[in-house]
C-alpha cells in the first residue's frame, strides 16, 4: 500500500466524523504531492496541528489516528 492510498483510504474512513471536511480534503491534496513515505504523512499532519484552530485540530488528530491505525495493521 502507498503513502497516497494509506492517506486516502484514512480520509475515507474518517470523512463521516470530521467537520471540516472541505478544509481537510483540500490539506490531503495539498500534501499528497509531497509525501514519500507513511511516516512522512505523520510528521507533516503533525506539523499542521501546531496553527490549527480547535475544530480543524480535533479533526487533524482523528485523522492521524486512523492513518496510525492503518499503519499498524500494515506492519502485521
Amino acid at each position: 500500500m502507498t503513502s497516497k492510498s494509506i492517506l486516502q483510504l484514512a480520509f475515507e474512513k474518517v470523512a463521516p466524523h470530521i467537520s471540516n471536511l472541505e478544509e481537510i480534503g483540500i490539506l490531503i491534496q495539498d500534501i499528497s504531492g509531497d509525501i514519500k513515505s507513511a511516516p512522512e504523512i505523520v510528521q507533516l499532519l503533525e506539523a499542521r496541528l501546531e496553527t490549527a484552530e480547535v475544530t480543524l485540530r480535533t479533526d487533524l488528530r482523528i485523522l492521524l489516528n486512523e492513518i496510525r491505525h492503518i499503519m499498524a495493521r500494515k506492519s502485521r
